[in-house]
């Protein structure tokens, strides 16, 4: 399906208290730059993006699949580096230095061999609580089962909370990075 400005503004709204979006992002015009590029690289990217509803979407989920960059057309790798480029423009430098070092400390973690990452997910506020989230996550698992070969899920959270609620789907905690203050677990759901 493809990705709009209500997606946009479900994953804004989703993530208006994520201590990352709250710690570095200070407005709700940085934060929709940044999940536009997020949206925009996933797609260059042959990524994976779920939802239910293209004008009113109840939740939206952005993952990368597993990739190699060789397999990206040249055309694409061109087109993600002008949507870099124009991100230079778009985003206080202080975001800029925090996503690259965000980038390094999680790509250390991230697991060696091929695997799905879970970048966003995001329930619209009035739909959070019933489900919703837990039902998106079995799709992405049985996504990642049922690939030639099947491939771990790993995903990035600010918000301690969410620790838990991942545990009980399958994750497990590998590692705590921090930066700039920020605590970020790093967390992994290995092929059954």
């Amino acid at each position: 399906m493809t990705i709009n400005q209500s997606h946009i503004d479900l994953l804004s709204s989703a993530f208006e208290h994520d201590p990352m979006f709250v710690h570095f992002l200070s407005n709700k015009k940085t934060s929709k730059k940044l999940i536009t590029f997020i949206i925009k690289q996933n797609r260059l990217l042959d990524g994976l993006a779920l939802t239910d509803d293209k004008s009113v979407p109840s939740y939206v989920a952005i993952v990368d699949r597993p990739k190699n960059l060789r397999n990206v057309s040249i055309w694409a790798k061109v087109k993600l580096n002008i949507e870099m480029f124009l991100l230079l423009f778009q985003l206080p430098f202080h975001v800029l230095r925090f996503l690259t070092k965000y980038q390094k400390a999680t790509f250390s973690v991230a697991p060696n061999q091929p695997h799905y990452y879970l970048t966003m997910i995001g329930v619209d506020p009035p739909h959070q609580g019933k489900g919703i989230g837990i039902k998106v996550l079995r799709e992405i698992h049985k996504i990642a089962e049922s690939s030639q070969p099947a491939y771990p899920v790993a995903l990035d959270t600010e918000n301690p909370q969410n620790i838990a609620f991942y545990e009980r789907v399958g994750y497990g905690l590998m590692d705590t990075k921090t930066i700039d203050g920020l605590e970020i677990y790093c967390m992994r759901r290995v092929v059954k």
